[in-house]
């Protein structure tokens, strides 16, 4: 099935250019992932719209977990990062937040402002989301187990070294985006 109403692609050397997309399936997902360091949390699967308190019975075991197993001196230098999503803002998830990473939390409503629509500086938004359609989706999953294999695969694919460049990635498009007076960059890297 190839759907041409919203593949738009602007070429001087082939203007019949068509990228056929196969993503019209009859089911679908929902993967958490997280970064810290050199390392990739998740994934986390959820089934279902993503509710306030489905979000916050996720933080409470996915996070609670990861961060008691963290020795201090890591737990120190962990700051969760969230976009402004409506289940993202509850006073239920965002007192969790407070005392779980006190002041170190980043996004809307958080200690630390994140401008909205910024994807060209989330790491999960400019790396990791990409990196893993691209493995999932090189041929078209038959079923929602494989789509749930493919997905977990391609998070063990993702090497420590892979999340250092990301990390020296971020330091870099901070400083562009800095530059640019906040406005968009990304058509200069």
């Amino acid at each position: 099935m190839f759907n041409r109403q919203n593949a738009h692609t602007w070429s001087l050397e082939n203007p019949r250019y068509a990228v056929e997309v196969r993503h019209h399936l009859r089911w679908s997902i929902n993967v958490w992932c997280g970064i810290f360091n050199d390392r990739l949390i998740g994934p986390v699967f959820y089934e279902g719209t993503l509710t306030e308190q489905r979000y916050l019975d996720f933080l409470q075991d996915a996070i609670t977990d990861f961060v008691e197993n963290l020795p201090l001196h890591q737990l120190r230098n962990v700051w969760f990062q969230h976009d402004g999503i409506p289940p993202h803002n509850i006073s239920n998830v965002k007192q969790y937040l407070i005392e779980t990473f006190q002041n170190q939390v980043i996004g809307y409503g958080g200690f630390v402002e994140w401008p909205p629509r910024s994807p060209d500086l989330s790491p999960s938004d400019f790396f990791l989301w990409g990196h893993i359609k691209r493995q999932v989706y090189a041929t078209p999953p038959p079923t929602l187990q494989d789509l749930r294999r493919r997905i977990t695969d391609a998070c063990a694919s993702v090497a420590p070294a892979m999340l250092h460049n990301v990390q020296r990635e971020i330091q870099s498009r901070v400083q562009m985006c800095t530059v640019a007076n906040g406005e968009h960059f990304e058509q200069y890297k």
